[in-house]
């Protein structure tokens, strides 16, 4: 039977097509505003970060003395006409994206980007030219090289500089205490930011503080370099780190004398002598993505390097996962996943990988719906009441059926959900953004 051709990118619904082939991305609201940060991928070459606004279909659109503001005769209808309304140039691809959780109490729009360093930009608005612009604000830099504790705003670093710091690969910005942030490094660090910023409280009056940043503790979290570091949801003290040496650990800023391993692979055999240098450089077990449940601070998700299973870590019972969803859907799958996001209400995961799907799955009552006693099989979510786990003694339960699904003509590169609402999802899958209605 023959497949059905790809739908055009110009008459999608909820679309929004880049000349650049992209990778991350973050979704919000601000002001009744679609918000969305994405960032583009090209080696040996200038990447962009872009910013996109999004507003509802059979929208009236209006100008006023403040700026661009939008107004709607119907509610009822659904999908949004995404539009980029500003970009940044960057050397360096993007590896994460994150809007200000001041966002929704805040009149300014507030973006932070990690590449060699951490950068953080100011939606500006022009009301004369009704245009909009990206402002870098701060630029954070792992350089410890020359024991800085104060980060430069504005474009106060030379480029030559940069290069010299160890590159940044991830960071998370607290939602509980916005003046926070904390960056992962290749040199086995992670730094914990106090951040300052003027906010415009009303038009054309901003408070007294400065946009500066200083250094609250640096700490060396792992053996090798950290791949991704998250804030345990509802906490400014506690966060948690996974890298290159395959484990997850978690510090307390209120006790940094130790941390605590939650999760660690079992040794493999040395290499053989005739091994390549490439291939011993490399670490198989290396954990490359993580992220912290919005709803339960106990559990954790994180993925290794070309895998697709993604662990689950009861941090009550550190050691073995509480669950792994098996992302090879029973053994039919080899892709990797890329991307893996927490529900903003709700214990469900969302991934995205290599197989061009974006699968979110029920990861609610874990305990309660697969007892670890013996293997189990059980009904998942009524979405789709098709779900099944088995459980065994070193991947706790296995759920091996996604509870939704939506498949993309490309590789799935980066996921996200939309704001604090999780209605929608975003779908990032060549040099598209999709937005899902769920």
């Amino acid at each position: 039977m023959a497949t059905s051709p790809p739908i055009p990118p110009i008459e999608r619904n909820s679309y929004y097509f880049s000349q650049f082939p992209l990778y991350c991305s973050d979704w919000t609201t601000s002001n009744d505003i679609e918000c969305v940060a994405l960032s583009t991928y090209k080696e040996g070459s200038i990447n962009k970060l872009q910013v996109v606004h999004g507003i509802t279909y059979e929208s009236d659109y209006k100008l006023n003395q403040t700026g661009q503001t939008y107004s709607y005769d119907d509610d009822i209808v659904e999908g949004y006409y995404f539009n980029q309304v500003a970009e940044a140039s960057v050397d360096y691809p993007i590896t994460h994206l994150q809007w200000d959780p001041l966002l929704g109490r805040s009149h300014e729009q507030r973006v932070a980007a990690s590449s060699e360093v951490l950068r953080l930009y100011k939606v500006d608005y022009d009301p004369m030219d009704q245009d909009y612009s990206l402002v870098q604000t701060h630029l954070l830099a792992n350089n410890t090289a020359s024991n800085s504790t104060t980060s430069t705003n504005g474009n106060g670093t030379h480029k030559d500089d940069l290069n010299t710091y160890p590159p940044v690969t991830s960071f998370d910005w607290n939602h509980t205490d916005p003046n926070i942030l904390i960056t992962s490094s290749v040199d086995t660090t992670c730094t914990v930011w106090d951040l300052h910023r003027s906010i415009k409280i009303e038009d054309g009056i901003t408070t007294s503080a400065t946009n500066t940043a200083t250094v609250k503790t640096q700490l060396i979290a792992h053996d090798s370099e950290v791949f991704d570091v998250k804030f345990i949801h509802d906490s400014t003290n506690i966060f948690a780190s996974v890298g290159n040496d395959g484990s997850m650990r978690v510090f307390d800023l209120r006790s940094l004398e130790h941390s605590t391993i939650i999760y660690e692979p079992a040794l493999t055999p040395p290499l053989s002598a005739n091994a390549s240098t490439t291939m011993a450089a490399m670490n198989s077990k290396a954990l490359l993505k993580l992220s912290t449940s919005n709803t339960d601070q106990h559990h954790l998700a994180t993925v290794g390097i070309n895998s697709n299973q993604v662990i689950i870590i009861d941090m009550r019972m550190p050691g073995l996962p509480v669950a792994t969803l098996d992302g090879s859907l029973g053994g039919i799958n080899h892709a990797a996943i890329n991307s893996i996001k927490w529900h903003p209400t709700s214990n469900y995961l969302l991934t995205g990988g290599d197989d061009c799907q974006a699968l979110i799955w029920d990861c609610t009552n874990l305990h309660q719906r697969f007892p670890s006693a013996g293997p189990t099989t059980t009904t998942g979510p009524t979405t789709t009441n098709s779900s099944t786990a088995n459980s065994t003694a070193d991947s706790g339960v296995i759920i091996e059926t996604p509870s939704f699904a939506y498949e993309e003509d490309l590789e799935v590169n980066n996921v996200c959900w939309r704001g604090d609402k999780g209605d929608w999802l975003g779908v990032v899958s060549g040099k598209g953004f999709q937005g899902v209605q769920l």
